[in-house]
């Protein structure tokens, strides 16, 4: 049981480790799958690549294919983990044999290696193109063993003794040894360990060899640990990390909490991280602190789950942690330039819902958006802000396109008692070619009820247009409805005028209006 304040124990018998050449041979697998299947993560290969360099300080690493499995200086390296079984494959497709790596090998070497056996194999050639790319590379600190070519049988074979065959070949003996001799676990398996025992491994650490390898079998539990659906795992490892890294002077150490961090920062293990707000409230500072500590990145994640919210509860949750984050807002005026609407338009109700005001100039320009439900969603959120460029942007949009976004901003300004807005909606009323529209707004002036807005609402439910022209009913009922809602004097003199109106309907609605009113 973890303790009531969340933080792992730092003493402790050290956890088991993985020797520096399966360290290796897992970020090398892991530098390789991105140069095939994420080409454009630059900054998530440079991470890889820079702990490579740093891992190989510990000494030469043999890279071994037998059989389609990868030994790593005579160690199975758990097909499981990313990349290994891409490696395996890719070396077969191109015919190497092995890849002998010097300590301290450059990153120049290392990436170039990459990049060779990321690339798609000739068939058939026997090796002869990554053979003529290696010899390019030229590199200093690698060398690779081709799989020798079949020689033509002899004429009269003669069988060579087991012992000689085993010196001849000892790595592919010790392979088929390691293959058949592993355990279950491995020592390279950290799946297997809990996060106590790698955090105690990491506080043994006395080296940044040391330190950078136990992070490394952290991050590897984590990224495992989404994949099987154990958030609060990833929570934990997560906030611990981020916990000591605070604490650490400028270093070689501090830098390996950093990239460990980084590597952590991928949208699934964050999502992870935000999904556990609503289930552990009680941690909500653990993480929040590690979505803080991740900039966007951590932001993004919190967006993504306040929009799939299950229910309200958990969205209040959510939304207590997003007004506090410092590139909340960064994150969601971002996503203001998103080409799906659905996007954007919930970018903007958490926009207006925090009253973010630095985000005013690109709300207020979205006010041009060419899908409706985006402009009727931006004038809630400007109505939220209130500034006057806010109130002015939507004052304008009373005469959009789109009938929904102008029944949307008469219903959003009827709020402000001013003569402003009566006054934009009288001249828009009188404007207005939709019906629907214009019974909207004759709503809204009865709730802005300035003289004015009184003074229009009651030439409406007049009797008689110009020319003598009879009006329709719906309009002078809605009107009288809108002055029961207005309840000035002036109103209610007006509403005890129309009961003796000619027309039952209108009679009966002033009757109820009035009743309204006084009550």
């Amino acid at each position: 049981m973890l303790p009531a304040h969340g933080r792992l124990p730092t003493t402790g018998s050290p956890a088991p480790s993985m020797d520096h050449s399966a360290t290796f041979a897992r970020h090398f697998a892991r530098l390789v799958w991105l140069l095939i299947n994420e080409v454009g993560s630059v900054d998530e290969q440079k991470m890889s690549l820079r702990a490579l360099v740093t891992v190989s300080r510990g000494g030469p690493v043999t890279l071994l294919v037998h059989e389609l499995h990868l030994l790593a200086n005579d160690q199975l390296v758990p097909g499981a983990l990313t990349g290994v079984r891409d490696v395996a494959s890719q070396m077969t497709a191109h015919s190497v044999e092995r890849i002998q790596l010097d300590a301290n090998s450059r990153a120049a070497d290392i990436l170039g290696l990459a990049r060779i056996l990321a690339a798609t194999a000739a068939t058939g050639d026997g090796g002869a193109q990554a053979t003529q790319k290696l010899a390019a590379l030229s590199a200093k600190t690698i060398t690779a063993v081709m799989v020798a070519p079949a020689a033509p049988p002899p004429v009269a074979p003669a069988p060579a003794p087991a012992e000689a065959s085993r010196e001849r070949e000892p790595s592919r003996a010790a392979a088929a040894e390691a293959i058949t001799l592993v355990t279950p676990i491995g020592a390279g398996d950290v799946t297997r360990l809990s996060p106590e025992e790698l955090f105690a491994a990491l506080a043994n650490a006395r080296d940044v060899d040391g330190v950078t390898r136990a992070l490394d079998d952290l991050v590897t539990l984590a990224e495992h640990s989404v994949r099987i659906a154990k958030a609060p795992v990833v929570g934990t490892i997560f906030h611990e990390i981020v916990s000591r890294d605070k604490t650490l002077p400028d270093g070689e150490i501090k830098r390996a909490y950093v990239m460990a961090i980084r590597r952590l920062s991928k949208p699934t293990l964050l999502r992870a991280v935000a999904s556990m707000i609503p289930r552990k409230p009680e941690r909500r500072q653990q993480y929040y602190e590690v979505l803080a500590r991740t900039g966007e990145e951590g932001a993004d994640a919190l967006i993504e789950q306040i929009t799939q919210a299950p229910t309200a509860a958990d969205r209040v949750m959510l939304m207590e942690v997003l007004t506090v984050l410092d590139d909340a807002v960064p994150a969601l005026v971002r996503m203001l330039g998103d080409s799906r609407w659905f996007v954007v338009r919930n970018a903007t109700d958490l926009l207006g819902e925090m009253g973010a005001v630095q985000a005013e100039g690109p709300l207020i320009a979205l006010l041009r958006h060419a899908d409706d439900r985006v402009r009727r969603s931006v004038t809630g959120a400007l109505m939220k802000l209130g500034t006057p460029d806010a109130l002015r942007g939507i004052y304008d949009a009373v005469h959009d396109a789109s009938p929904e976004v102008r029944m949307q901003v008469a219903a959003a300004i009827a709020n402000r008692k001013d003569s402003k807005t009566s006054t934009t909606l009288i001249r828009a009323v009188d404007e207005e070619a939709d019906g629907d529209v214009q019974l909207v707004m004759i709503a809204a002036l009865g709730r802005v009820a300035t003289n004015d807005a009184v003074q229009k609402l009651v030439k409406i439910a007049e009797p008689e247009g110009r020319l003598f022209r009879k009006k329709d009913t719906s309009l002078r009922v809605a009107a009288i409805q809108a002055l029961g809602e207005a309840r000035t004097p002036a109103a209610i003199a007006a509403l005890r005028e129309f009961v003796g109106d000619k027309e039952r309907e209108v009679r009966d609605t002033a009757g109820r209006a009035l009743a309204h009113a006084g009550r």
